[in-house]
């Protein structure tokens, strides 16, 4: 992958993983080196963590200008404890920055900006789906508007909540749609195996956040069909719409859980993200935990229900 007028994309975790004498070598040589088509050269380092420290200080002590290559690490949440942040943060050739994740409660102002920043209109609904829709990475959020607003070139009239969907599939969900109905359903071993798979690309914050949502919106569809309502009256209702593929997963989980035990799973949401947020070295185990006890949880909801 390039970058600029020429770069280079490297793993952290791989450098990390060879002797500290090949990680410094390694990082040494990209940063010193002159790009094909000349201009400044780019070494990019994703996936950093504190096991890079020793690399990154010898980087930082041949390393004294920007003005060749400029080299960017990046790195997960890390706490102001960690070697790694403290390395950068008492070098003056260095700089660390911040880059939180948005919340969702300011997702729909960022989306709502950028669009009539453009020149464009966004109906409520439009609007409400984005905010769901799209995750905490604020680089796809813009990317994902851009494509909307290209796909509705110069047509000005309002953003409608059909165009929203038919441009932007829900990101954020679909990267952990079934791990969510793994947890969900009681399925442990199902569980196991999509927690693997998304904790390589997404913050175990984010994962939990994301669960908590699911149950939010889980709620009031649970508490109407206790009231007596039809399960096609509460799909048909919902805001933002379920999207069909979504709705047999839905329908399972409605069946599965009550109202009053989705208030215990979100209490215990809340809990494990904030043992989470303490332990930030022990974060995902103690996500993957959180999420084993509902899905036991849900196994003992299902079996009752089954037994009837």
């Amino acid at each position: 992958m390039c970058f600029g007028e020429g770069g280079m994309k490297l793993d952290g975790a791989a450098i990390a993983g060879r002797r500290v004498v090949e990680a410094v070598l390694r990082l040494s040589d990209e940063a010193q080196a002159i790009g094909m088509m000349g201009g400044r050269r780019i070494v990019r380092v994703s996936g950093a963590g504190d096991s890079l420290s020793d690399a990154c200080e010898s980087l930082l002590e041949q390393h004294r200008s920007s003005q060749d290559s400029l080299v960017i690490i990046e790195a997960e949440d890390i706490a102001s404890k960690s070697s790694l942040r403290k390395l950068f943060e008492a070098c003056p050739h260095a700089a660390v920055i911040a880059c939180y994740h948005d919340e969702a409660a300011a997702l729909g102002g960022i989306v709502e900006g950028q669009i009539r920043e453009a020149g464009f209109a966004i109906s409520r609904e439009a609007l409400d789906y984005l905010a769901q829709s799209l995750g905490g990475d604020r680089g796809v959020t813009r990317s994902e508007i851009e494509k909307l607003l290209l796909y509705k070139g110069d047509d000005k009239t309002e953003i409608t909540l059909a165009e929203a969907m038919t441009c932007i599939g829900d990101r954020a969900a679909f990267a952990l749609d079934d791990l969510i109905d793994a947890v969900c359903s009681g399925d442990l071993k199902g569980l196991d195996k999509q927690f693997d798979r998304n904790i390589i690309e997404l913050p175990a914050i984010v994962m939990l956040r994301r669960m908590s949502a699911h149950f939010l919106r889980l709620h009031p569809m649970v508490d109407r069909l206790r009231q007596g309502d039809k399960l096609d009256q509460v799909f048909a209702s919902a805001r933002p719409p379920i999207p069909w593929p979504a709705k047999a997963r839905y329908e399972r989980h409605c069946r599965i859980w009550s109202p009053a035990a989705i208030g215990l799973a979100l209490h215990q949401l809340m809990e494990t993200e904030a043992q989470a947020m303490r332990q930030h070295a022990l974060a995902a185990a103690i996500t993957r935990r959180g999420f084993i006890d509902i899905a036991a949880t849900a196994r003992r909801l299902r079996d009752r229900g089954t037994r009837r």
